[in-house]
């Protein structure tokens, strides 16, 4: 049964078996049949596509790269990929008039924070909510909108102890 391939060679490599056995073997065919030495590298050579421009070139060459590198290249966050920047622009600028709205509702009904770091928070919160997509995103945001303007409701429990005579009473008087 084969093994399976590991990809490592497996014994001698090629042309080992008929390699010098003595010291004295290894140095005839090492007079006989001298090894080439490696080629020189050219003096003054760059390589890469600079390598034959002149140093104007090269400058606008590297300024081109550089100003390449730096473009934008990341998603605006919070922007769905269907929409365009304008388009984007333009959802976000609702999303704020709708919160100011919604936001002088909330101040006018007295539940806005006092903290300003707590209410600017809470503005951005409503105009992320208003231009959000997401249903998660819609869900998440306005449960912690109403988190910090409306009260939970107690809950109200009423106990009442009856004991059993009370309740023959009530079937008797029916």
């Amino acid at each position: 049964m084969p093994t399976k391939p590991t990809g490592r060679p497996r014994g001698r490599p090629p042309g080992a078996k008929n390699g010098p056995k003595t010291l004295e073997e290894f140095v005839f065919r090492a007079v006989e049949e001298p090894v080439e030495p490696p080629p020189r590298a050219r003096k003054n050579y760059v390589p890469g596509p600079w390598g034959k421009m002149s140093p104007e070139e090269r400058t606008a060459y590297s300024r081109k790269i550089a100003a390449a590198r730096k473009l934008p290249t990341k998603q605006t966050p919070g922007k769905p990929r269907h929409l365009t920047n304008t388009q984007w622009a333009e959802v976000t600028a609702t999303a704020r008039l709708d919160a100011k709205r919604i936001i002088q509702k909330v101040k006018d009904a007295g539940q806005m924070p006092d903290d300003e770091k707590a209410a600017e928070a809470l503005e951005k919160t409503v105009v992320t909510l208003r231009a959000s997509q997401s249903p998660k995103d819609v869900a998440a945001l306005a449960r912690l909108v109403l988190d910090f303007t409306k009260a939970k409701p107690a809950q109200k429990s009423e106990i009442t102890v009856r004991t059993h005579e009370d309740f023959l009473d009530e079937l008797a008087d029916d």
